[in-house]
């Protein structure tokens, strides 16, 4: 048995795709600790792994103080933790994960929630995104942190593009990385298959007639204008729409049509299963799970990895890119019938899906992950014969 230390930073779209590999390896007999803020206290918990929470770090964070406070802390807790584990994995966000590892005398496993970065990819990368880029590094980092945790790098993207381990694991469909020729056999692609979260409402999808559009911006996006205009969209329509209001409560929406269901909590995973469309802010994890249901999208990106998963999505023909928020109602309806009725869509998302299925490289990565802890273990053993 290895003991293996897992660290993240407070955001859902970087936790949720890490939470298979730490219930991997608890399954496999490994001791696993994870890093990260209370709020992800019961997912982490429900993997078999032991959580930590972030020393020093507020209960209830606002959203600012998890941006400005989580780096520095969760590079603290693991620092306090000291070298009594055999590796690190970090998940790429959390660029000093590489230098944490190094200061434990510890090998470690870079994870990606999103497409890999490479020179090749960044220089094809659109500018909005790059500037996206900056824009967490200022949030999160800073030069005063950076000197701190003892980083020889100077931003964000130097770091991930020119810090990286021997394991990279990559939680994306391999056909779906851009520039995937420049990404070298240190990374791996896999889509590990995410427990469907529960919840307390009920659906009723036998009363809706084809075809159901889900609409959904994610956790974080939340916009009573938008939700409107999709009830003007789709009310009284020959089309049945599951509608995701998030921090928006459907109550403070006003007359909503019979053919729309509209929700502040979707479990999304089952409703995929049911859905022809799907309206996405292109949020990975959301990517992911549409093309593990072969359901084809429209695409409305608003930042970081969003806007190259929508160019991505466009490039395989899996889904339909619309203008962010700004899209008409006509303009909403169109892209929805044309996603619809083109079976083109449709059999592209399901073919990616299926070689998906077939991919072998889960229980590789384990392996591989294994053979790290191995090595470190031998290492200790070595020197304390030596001694």
């Amino acid at each position: 048995m290895s003991r293996i230390l897992m660290i993240n930073v407070p955001f859902s779209g970087h936790v949720n795709p890490t939470l298979p590999l730490a219930a991997g390896l608890v399954k496999r007999g490994h001791a696993v600790d994870y890093i990260c803020s209370e709020q992800f206290r019961t997912a982490i918990e429900k993997t078999g792994a032991d959580f930590i929470p972030y020393s020093s770090f507020p209960a209830k964070p606002t959203m600012r103080q998890n941006k400005r406070l989580s780096f520095q802390a969760a590079f603290n807790t693991a620092m306090e933790l000291g070298n009594e584990y055999d590796l690190l994995i970090y998940e790429m966000l959390f660029y000093p994960g590489i230098k944490l590892a190094q200061n434990l005398q510890i090998p470690c496993v870079r994870q990606f929630s999103q497409p890999a970065w490479s020179e090749a990819s960044m220089k094809n990368a659109s500018k909005l995104f790059d500037l996206s880029v900056r824009l967490i590094d200022a949030q999160v980092m800073g030069k005063k942190k950076r000197q701190s945790m003892g980083l020889s790098f100077s931003s964000m993207k130097d770091a991930v593009l020119y810090s990286k381990p021997d394991l990279n694991i990559v939680y994306i469909p391999e056909k779906f990385q851009n520039c995937r020729e420049s990404f070298d056999e240190t990374f791996h692609f896999v889509v590990p298959r995410q427990k469907p979260i529960t919840g307390s409402i009920e659906i009723p999808y036998d009363k809706m007639k084809p075809p159901i559009v889900y609409i959904s911006l994610g956790s974080i996006i939340s916009s009573k204008r938008f939700c409107q205009k999709c009830l003007r969209a789709f009310g009284n329509k020959d089309v049945s729409v599951i509608l995701n209001t998030g921090k928006v409560k459907p109550e403070k929406l006003g007359d909503i049509a019979s053919n729309i269901y509209a929700y502040s909590f979707v479990p999304q995973i089952e409703v995929l299963e049911h859905a022809d469309v799907f309206l996405t802010h292109c949020g990975m994890n959301s990517v992911n799970e549409a093309i593990c249901a072969g359901v084809p999208m429209i695409a409305m990106p608003f930042v970081n990895d969003q806007i190259e998963n929508a160019r991505q999505m466009e490039r395989l023909r899996i889904g339909k890119r619309i203008p962010t928020l700004a899209a008409s109602t006509e303009e909403i309806e169109k892209a929805v019938e044309e996603v619809w009725k083109d079976k083109t869509y449709k059999t592209n998302i399901e073919q990616i899906g299926l070689d998906e299925y077939k991919n072998p490289e889960w229980e590789n990565i384990v392996e591989q992950i294994e053979i790290l802890c191995n090595q470190k273990i031998q290492s200790h053993r070595t020197s304390c014969v030596r001694r």
